[in-house]
């Protein structure tokens, strides 16, 4: 008999570190986008736009394919080939010299990334179980968190040297390819027979929209900041005490924003499961309108910083929750495909965000008032959770409800 893996710490650090790509990924060279449309004076905005949105479009497009791929070829081979895929499409922007060749780099990097998501999230799920696995995805929120923060103030940096120099950061990933390598297996597949008598599992489809709606909301919100940050941070007088690279003080506060998201996953699995589900997902709206709204009034440096940190608060919520979600209401035979669907939610959002800022602005007519309007609508979305947890809260004895977060 086959003795089944057992997840070393190395096996939790490589995933974690495959989990920092995860999030921005495709926004590492946001910092850098001014700088690039000087260097294409000829492109509109909304063009060099999709420097970041092609690979969320990408994710949109293939994640739920890819999901299913590796529950059925394995997760392992799926996740190492996807990681060297991230490398070398991602680096590709410091070689090619046209647009249309960056923005087709870029595009092959969403592909990349969409097999990172669903194979780093599903294997959580494999590996790990209860109480322990509601702490790793807490682990993973941080760890995205903590990407921001590497590679926004890495990719800030590096713009600072060129705009071309921004794209090396993505040689972080034959790092996270070596680990994944040595300290992975696959997990043992699950013996999906039906027994007599037992129901057959099928993929919950319904069940799983509302969440799936759900991280495609919060990431429309939350993609607003690294797009358009930087351009409201070069408008913005009071940042010029900082100097005149804009790209590295867009960075450092991005950077910030990573850092407020990775505390809330390290703390997560420690009181989340406190709280049900609406709860948490009320006070992420919540944070998301406040700090979105606060990014539209702010004129000081102090307020810009605490904006961001409460947008990064919002963000460090939403995905351990929606993965704990997926997680307890998906069986294991599915879960790659279900893990697929998160990333096609979750950067459909991301695309869908930059295609909804256009007539915004065309609206509002500033970056600020434009930050105004999305907090507006964050706070709006707050509302049905809110409504669901008072609704839970005064609910009759004996009634059933969902489970939270980290319950099976």
């Amino acid at each position: 008999m086959v003795t089944p893996f057992r997840p070393t710490r190395w096996t939790l650090l490589f995933l974690l570190l495959a989990a920092m790509m995860v999030l921005m990924g495709g926004a590492a060279v946001a910092p850098a986008l001014p700088l690039i449309s000087e260097a294409f004076p000829d492109e509109p905005e909304a063009t060099i736009s999709m420097i970041i949105t092609l690979p969320a479009l990408a994710i949109a497009l293939t994640g739920f394919f890819v999901g299913e791929l590796s529950d059925r070829i394995g997760k392992i081979p799926v996740l190492a080939v996807s990681v060297a895929i991230f490398s070398i499409a991602g680096c590709s922007g410091y070689f090619l010299t046209s647009l249309p060749a960056i923005l087709a780099g870029r595009f092959i990097l969403g592909i990349g990334i969409a097999g990172i998501i669903c194979t780093t999230s599903a294997l959580i799920v494999c590996y790990y179980d209860g109480i322990s696995r509601t702490r790793v995805l807490g682990y993973q929120a941080a760890a995205m968190g903590m990407g921001v923060v590497v590679l926004e103030t890495s990719g800030g940096y590096l713009a600072g040297i060129s705009w071309r120099a921004a794209f090396l950061i993505y040689l972080v990933g034959v790092v996270i390819l070596a680990g994944v390598l040595l300290t992975m297996r696959e997990p043992a597949r699950v013996n999906v027979e039906k027994t007599a008598g037992a129901p057959e599992e099928t993929f919950p489809a319904s069940l799983l929209l509302p969440a799936y709606a759900t991280v495609f909301l919060g990431n429309l919100l939350f993609f607003l900041v690294p797009t358009k940050f930087p351009y409201l941070i070069a408008n913005l007088d009071a940042a010029r005490i900082l100097g005149e690279n804009f790209a590295l003080t867009a960075g450092i506060f991005l950077g910030a924003m990573g850092c407020a998201s990775s505390l809330v996953g390290l703390v997560y699995g420690r009181v989340a499961w406190r709280f049900h589900r609406y709860t948490l997902l009320t006070l992420c709206f919540a944070c998301f309108g406040t700090g979105l709204c606060g990014l539209g009034f702010a004129t000081s440096l102090p307020a810009v910083g605490v904006s961001v940190i409460l947008v990064g608060l919002a963000q460090g919520i939403l995905m351990p929750t929606i993965l704990s979600w997926i997680a307890a209401i998906t069986p294991k035979p599915f879960i790659g495909r279900a893990s697929g669907g998160f990333s096609v939610a979750m950067n459909l959002g991301l695309f869908v965000s930059t295609l909804a800022m256009v007539p915004v602005i065309a609206v509002v007519a500033t970056y600020g008032n434009l930050f105004l309007a999305f907090g507006s609508a964050a706070f709006a979305l707050a509302l049905p959770y809110l409504f669901s947890m008072v609704k839970r809260q005064f609910a009759p004895p004996g009634v059933a409800v969902d489970v939270k977060p980290g319950a099976e």
